[in-house]
């Protein structure tokens, strides 16, 4: 059973990383660069060429990751039934297509929603360049542990708050949908990356988590957005990501195809994806612009 205790006072070991251009194509590959996308997307060269390459900010969510850390036995999570409930980044600085990074990460929240409802356990990451020493990303992951609510038996002092909600879509039509497909193969990609929970690739896990075959990562539809982000800033010189959040709310199975459709804020987006073919809601969000400094490269 999870213990509250126990799980605040994880203590994780700081992981450096050096990663290259091919780490980078392989992200951008992961979350489905390349394949297209109605709505004009491009054939997003800069992504995947060396030559010209650049990184996907959404890239920071794995580099330096400790991997599937809940699985281990000492943290007394069921493991075989956590999902990835939302996902909060800031990006201080850009992220560069190779380098060298470093994160620390810490358990922030642990919050119990009740027997049969599960347990939310959020991790804060930062992850910093090793040469700058500048954070480049502080990333909260907020899991959803499906089959450990009602841990802290009524015990208020057991259960931490939890963030703000994520904003929702406005009522009125979005300003514009941009259709974009996943591949049957971009989970077994993705999974290179960073996180190999079998969930996503073996179909008796998959059938034991209550998912009729393997779903595609939480995290490589965030990158997807990223994608579709990242053309829309091209409507605003000298702007880049600085904050994107978003909180999933079904699965995706790798080859259905994603409607992600915006609404314009002031200072950025707010944004639903949804599966095209069956219009089930898969996730909400908003992004936020911040102008270029002189050094930065979008």
């Amino acid at each position: 059973m999870l213990d509250y205790h126990r799980l605040k006072a994880t203590r994780f070991e700081e992981i450096a990383q050096t990663y290259d251009a091919d780490a980078t194509i392989l992200y951008a590959l992961g979350v489905g660069a390349g394949l297209g996308g109605e709505g004009g997307l491009g054939d997003e060269t800069e992504f995947l060429y060396e030559e010209v390459l650049r990184a996907l900010p959404t890239q920071a969510s794995v580099l330096a990751y400790p991997g599937f850390w809940m699985r281990s036995p000492e943290h007394g999570v069921a493991w075989q039934q956590v999902v990835h409930g939302e996902q909060r980044m800031r990006f201080p600085s850009p992220l560069t297509a190779a380098g060298q990074v470093r994160c620390q990460m810490a358990v922030s929240r642990v919050a119990d929603k009740g027997a049969g409802k599960g347990a939310i356990v959020v991790t804060r990451r930062i992850l910093s360049d090793s040469i700058t020493q500048m954070p480049v990303a502080i990333i909260e992951q907020t899991n959803v542990c499906r089959g450990d609510g009602g841990y802290a038996g009524g015990d208020p002092a057991l259960s931490d708050v939890l963030p703000p909600p994520i904003p929702s879509p406005p009522a009125r039509e979005p300003d514009r949908t941009v259709r974009v497909p996943t591949s049957a193969q971009q989970a077994a990609l993705y999974r290179l990356n960073a996180d190999r929970n079998p969930l996503h690739i073996d179909p008796a896990a998959a059938r034991r988590a209550g998912y009729d075959r393997p779903i595609l990562h939480g995290a490589a539809l965030l990158g997807l957005v990223d994608r579709v982000l990242q053309h829309e800033l091209q409507q605003h010189p000298n702007h880049r990501l600085g904050e994107l959040d978003m909180r999933f709310r079904a699965p995706l199975f790798p080859g259905e195809t994603v409607a992600v459709a915006l609404w314009r804020t002031p200072c950025g987006v707010i944004f639903r994806c949804r599966c095209e073919q069956d219009q089930r809601d898969l996730a909400t969000g908003s992004a936020s612009w911040i102008q270029m400094e002189h050094h930065d490269a979008r």
